[in-house]
């Protein structure tokens, strides 16, 4: 993405009531200064803020701040836990129960809150970056799996974000050890792979809809009977 096109979709992602720079100081760090204190304030707040399916890491100032040696370490993100039942879509037990299981949640989607959608709850977390994270969690007798927005990079063998599978650290000791690695069946459904020994897989991700192809000279809406036989 562009640096104004970028611009453009913060102002409409922020919903600022006043304007704002945007200073590129490489890779990939931006300086942001407001005009008006109660958009700082908003911006800082109420994250997480994603651009398309990319994280906004937003924090204050660090002074002598040297771009190409910082290291993002943790990172706010929204997390889901599909399928639980609406008995559990209570703000203080998700805070109580839910959230000692995950590590520490800031705050809890409206819709999960409102029980306006019943499919999973949704939860912002802080996430530390330099640990695995955790895939799943045991509540009254059944396991849930965890399902990260917007994190792409998981691997499936360590748990941490950053890289995949392939190009895991773990790999070196495994392959000096002898050990073979079982392979992700991907006919398995993802609530088989939640309730299997792995410890990490395919169900910590997001699925995003697939779109449905249209042909161009076909209709929305109807079937391509295919060629005329007769």
């Amino acid at each position: 993405i562009g640096y104004l096109q970028l611009k453009r979709r913060l102002k409409t992602k922020w919903a600022l009531r006043g304007d704002f720079s945007l200073i590129d100081i490489g890779h990939d760090y931006y300086v942001t200064r407001f005009t008006n204190s109660e958009d700082y304030e908003h911006v800082m707040l109420n994250g997480p803020w994603m651009i398309g399916d990319n994280y906004v890491v937003i924090r204050e100032w660090i002074p002598n701040f040297i771009p190409d040696e910082d290291k993002i370490t943790k990172l706010i993100a929204w997390v889901r836990i599909p399928k639980l039942s609406v008995e559990y879509f209570n703000k203080n037990f998700i805070l109580q129960k839910v959230g000692q299981k995950i590590g520490k949640v800031l705050k809890v989607d409206n819709t999960t809150e409102n029980v306006e959608r019943g499919q999973y709850i949704r939860l912002c977390v802080e996430v530390d970056l330099t640990k695995p994270l955790l895939s799943k969690f045991r509540l009254n007798g059944r396991i849930w799996g965890i399902q990260y927005e917007g994190l792409r990079m998981i691997c499936f063998k360590c748990g941490c974000q950053g890289h995949k599978e392939d190009n895991c650290p773990l790999n070196k000791d495994s392959n000096q050890q002898g050990e073979i690695q079982e392979p992700i069946n991907p006919t398995h459904s993802l609530d088989r792979e939640v309730q299997s020994d792995r410890t990490y897989g395919s169900w910590m991700l997001v699925q995003r809809p697939q779109r449905r192809n249209v042909s161009r000279n076909q209709a929305p809406g109807t079937r391509d009977r295919g060629p005329d036989r007769r």
